[in-house]
């Protein structure tokens, strides 16, 4: 019979009630009786006797026992060992959770195999079935797979089976004990009891096992050399016993095991290890371990951590899991040491305080600056979930070498929570602070933020609407920002937002949609970033840096409501041979601004719009813009065969007219959360270029596009090809002039005269850029894509992107090689003090000196395995207009079955950083895994190898 296991920790040799009285149950399989009613019988074989003979059992009248009388064998009933079930018996016992009639017989003889307290059911890698291998972790040495046997699927109570019997030879005394030698093999249902000799006391109901004893339970296996089970309470003992736990992957050695009836496991002299047999990789022994498959933990107590043999922890007490569930106790600790905070090392401890909810405390000991505790707790209720997450150093920060924050408290506070209050209705709230804009630079967090943007301050509801042709949302928003970078201008607050819009499906070609959004913005007063300078709070020998900031100028400091509409109509017609969508659309986006100072305006937009005169200044400026669209295309395929394969190629051709007229005064309309939008081959099918709605662009063009495919029957794409342009047949007026809001140049990054002249000439192009991408998948494993801008009016690359990604099944190999490059205005180089430098500082009418801009990096990154358990991890990324490395990442992990390390060395620059007089940081990291100890990962070290793609956490 074949079988596939399903291993899972379960209660060993447990009994539960059943119709009958323990006694007789255990006197029926001290008789190997088969039990069946009404009249239980139990057959053996004697290998000394060249004869069978027959047990006939009844209850004994004082209510102990069985009385039973041998008679002569009655050949005619008596059926031989079945023969091995077919697989539709097997199908069948599997439905419905029963044994057939066969199984109920004598069973078949299987003898021990001598290995097996050796091997402890371990199949290697190799010889896995691949259904199974597709089960398994990456840089798994193997499985332990429990071997097939006669209910090895039984789903149902045990108790109540019948109860299978094989021994050599059976000696039975009527008064008290019955003897069973030789291969002797009890079965019941998914239970199974294997002994040399087992002799059973039907006045105590307690079976012995002497020699080799073999107890398996779904998921479980316990071998020793003798053993004791009381039958009428479930608890059993073994000596001198190996153990394993197939689903876990956990096995050992104890000097005795003791199943209780509370289906705990108390072992003695033990240890307890992940590591696959003949492997002691790393080795937990102690006195005394307690494993609870209930609760899915273990204790120990006098405990000793060893590593290759090597002793490297003692704890009086331990805790861990045994199993997949959370459990509180210590995370992987990891190692750094940086020059920002000398040597890091923090050891998370993790708290299951409850199902639905837990909490992560991890102390970090940053040598340079102090003890940092960052705390996480999260929760889940039928209506809410959510984490709070608070960290901060405890006293003052303590690095004053290029610190602004050198006696400072430093803390970081994270809140995010959704309630759910009906099933349309439920609320938002994403919350977190800081005490600095450095704080997430100098400490990272494990709170789930990005180290790089704005910190969100929000709260949000929002209520869902509609039936099956009618839908429509309703929001209401909160968003204060926290701008966390010193080199950046802060983000306008929407304080409130409200928003309504929704679909109708009209008819079945017919559809209306709408959009309304009213928002107010405003911001900080100084919230415009100028340049850095040198601290005069500080001594300048600890290099402190302070950032200048100013309240803006002309247009830029606006404030004030914005109330967007929208509305449209569309009629898509669709059929297997293509699509065409007439549409209409008219939007319409309304201001009413303060906090500006007219002349300043009037100076800033007059300098840059060359139509803006100081008469268009308004403080209630408004913009309507309808719109028409014809949006459609085409649907070709065919069968194809290259190679060996065959194909469906398809061609896909597609069209689509867009006209917006141009509404002049947009000029007064302030940049409150626009911008210009790349360009791509996307880029051809949008109605408008601009993100946000403080611009309504015009348009009268025409875009051209086409798209072919090779798919297999499968559905896998191995090629995509996309190419298009925009054909304009009139200049594009409106635009976002980028001088605006600059005081002074003294100021610019770069040179936003020359970025002005760029965007005003490619208004005027007839064409827009030649746009294509392409996707050509090698293999399921192997692929390369290409994005090419061409910028045919000026025959130049605009931008251009080509990536290649090895990503083998089993994620044990990852390689990533990429380019990208993007066409920028120059930039202006600056001195140690973050000043724009002059090319005569005798003669400032020359201007600043400039160098390229130009986006041209480099991206390489891998994770491969060189040696056995060892890989090489590495990530390189260059910059290759300033010839500087951005990033090294460099290391080596070694992966066993049981534990894993990873040592790293990165070299890196902060991306806010002066181009030309960078603070390069470096720092070394390990972390250290012992696989089985915890289910949980930590340590900053994984941050870093998110950048290798493809690169699989390897924790189990």
């Amino acid at each position: 019979m074949k079988a596939k296991n399903r291993p899972r920790i379960v209660e060993l040799m447990e009994m539960h009630p059943i119709p009958f009285k323990p006694r007789t149950l255990a006197l029926a399989i001290a008789a190997s009786l088969l039990a069946s009613y009404p009249l239980p019988r139990a057959y053996a074989k004697d290998g000394s006797v060249q004869a069978e003979s027959e047990w006939s059992c009844s209850p004994a009248a004082s209510g102990k026992g069985w009385d039973c009388t041998p008679v002569s064998k009655k050949y005619s009933p008596i059926k031989r060992a079945p023969l091995p079930k077919s697989a539709t018996a097997v199908t069948k016992e599997k439905e419905t959770g029963q044994q057939s009639e066969e199984t109920t017989g004598v069973a078949k003889k299987v003898k021990t195999p001598p290995a097996l307290k050796t091997t402890l059911d371990w199949v290697p890698y190799e010889k896995l079935t691949p259904e199974q291998k597709a089960e398994q972790p990456c840089y798994s040495c193997g499985a332990y797979i429990e071997p097939d046997r006669p209910g090895i699927h039984f789903k149902g109570n045990p108790d109540s089976q019948p109860i299978v019997a094989e021994a050599d030879s059976t000696r039975y005394d009527q008064e008290s004990i019955v003897t069973l030698e030789g291969n002797v093999n009890l079965r019941q249902a998914s239970r199974q009891f294997k002994s040399d000799k087992v002799t059973l006391d039907k006045e105590s109901n307690q079976a012995g096992f002497e020699g080799h004893t073999v107890i398996r339970e779904p998921g479980i296996l316990i071998i020793g050399d003798r053993g004791t089970a009381q039958m009428d309470s479930g608890r059993a003992s073994v000596e001198n016993a190996t153990y394993v736990i197939h689903g876990s992957k956990l096995r050992g050695q104890a000097s005795s095991v003791v199943r209780n009836e509370d289906t705990t496991m108390d072992l003695t002299n033990a240890t307890y290890t992940y590591c696959p047999p003949e492997d002691e990789g790393w080795l937990l022994s102690g006195k005394s371990f307690k494993l609870n498959p209930a609760t899915g933990f273990g204790t120990v107590r006098d405990a000793t951590v060893r590593v290759q043999g090597l002793p490297i922890l003692y704890t009086p007490y331990l805790y861990f899991p045994i199993d997949d569930r959370r459990q509180s106790g210590f995370l992987y600790p990891s190692f750094s040491s940086g020059s920002d905070n000398g040597l890091d090392i923090s050891i998370p401890y993790y708290l299951n305080l409850a199902p639905n909810y837990d909490a992560t405390i991890t102390p970090r000991l940053l040598s340079k600056r102090g003890l940092l505790l960052e705390t996480e707790a999260r929760y889940l209720t039928e209506h809410n979930k959510g984490e709070l997450g608070v960290a901060g150093i405890a006293g003052k920060d303590s690095l004053k070498d290029e610190n602004p924050n050198y006696d400072e408290k430093r803390w970081l506070v994270n809140w995010r929570h959704n309630t759910k209050l009906t099933s349309r209705w439920d609320i938002q709230v994403d919350y977190a602070n800081a005490s600095d804009k450095d704080y997430l630079d100098d400490f990272g967090s494990q709170l789930n933020l990005s180290n790089s943007g704005p910190l969100d301050q929000k709260i949000e509801t929002r209520y869902v609407g509609g039936d099956q042709n009618y839908n429509w949302q309703f929001r209401l928003n909160a968003h204060n920002y926290k701008n966390m970078s010193r080199t950046s201008d802060d983000p306008y607050n929407k304080l409130p937002q409200l928003e309504l819009k929704g679909d109708w499906l009209a008819a079945e070609h017919f559809n209306v949609g709408y959009l309304a959004d009213y928002t107010k913005f405003s911001r900080d007063d100084n919230w415009r970033f100028l340049h850095e300078t040198t601290d005069p709070a500080f001594d300048p020998a600890d290099k402190v840096k302070k950032s200048i900031y100013d309240e803006g100028y002309g247009i830029s400091r606006a404030e004030g409501e914005r109330l967007y509409l929208e509305t449209g109509a569309s009629f898509p017609m669709r059929g297997s041979y293509g699509f065409l969508t007439p549409a209409v659309k008219v939007r319409h986006v309304q201001y009413k601004l303060s906090n500006l100072v007219r002349s300043e305006v009037v100076d800033d937009l007059g300098g840059s719009y060359d139509d803006f005169k100081a008469k268009d200044y308004t403080e209630s400026p408004k913009t309507t813009v309808p719109s028409i669209s014809l949006d459609g295309g085409l649907y070709f395929d065919r069968q194809t065969t290259i190679g060996s394969t065959e194909f469906t190629h398809t061609l896909e051709p597609r069209m689509k007219y867009l006209y917006a007229p141009h509404v002049e005064g947009q000029e007064m309309n302030p940049i409150f959360d626009t911008a210009h939008m790349g360009f791509n081959y996307s880029s051809l099918w949008r109605d408008n270029r601009f993100t946000g709605y403080d611009r309504l662009a015009d348009a009268n063009q025409l875009s051209l596009g086409v798209t072919t495919r090779l798919m297999e029957d499968d559905g896998f794409e191995r090629a995509h090809f996309g190419i298009g342009q925009i054909v304009y047949f009139s200049d594009r007026k409106v635009y976002i002039d980028p001088t605006t809001g600059k005081k002074s140049e003294s100021d610019w990054d770069h040179d936003l005269t020359a970025e002005q002249t760029k965007i005003r000439d490619e208004l005027k192009h007839p064409t827009s850029p030649l746009a294509s991408e392409l996707v050509y998948n090698i293999n399921r494993s192997m692929s390369i894509r290409q994005d090419l801008v061409w910028d045919t009016n000026d025959n130049q690359i605009d931008n251009y992107g080509v990536y290649y990604r090895y990503h083998p099944e089993g994620g044990r190999k990852a390689f990533n090689i990429g380019y990208r490059f993007r066409d920028q205005v120059d930039r202006y180089l600056k001195d140690e003090n973050d000043n724009n430098i002059w090319v005569d500082p005798g003669d400032h009418n020359k201007g600043y000196k400039t160098a390229s801009n130009n986006l041209s990096q480099s991206d390489l990154s891998f994770a491969w395995p060189v040696a056995n358990n060892w890989s090489a991890l590495g990530r390189w990324q260059y910059d290759l207009t300033n010839q500087r490395n951005l990033e090294i990442l460099s290391g080596v992990e070694y992966n066993s079955c049981c534990y894993q390390v990873r040592l790293l060395w990165r070299s890196w620059i902060e991306p806010d950083d002066n181009i030309d007089h960078p603070n390069s940081k470096s720092g070394v990291f390990l972390q250290f895994v012992l696989k089985g100890l915890g289910g949980l990962s930590s340590g900053s070290v994984t941050e870093y190898l998110t950048g290798i793609q493809g690169y699989t956490q390897r924790e189990k």
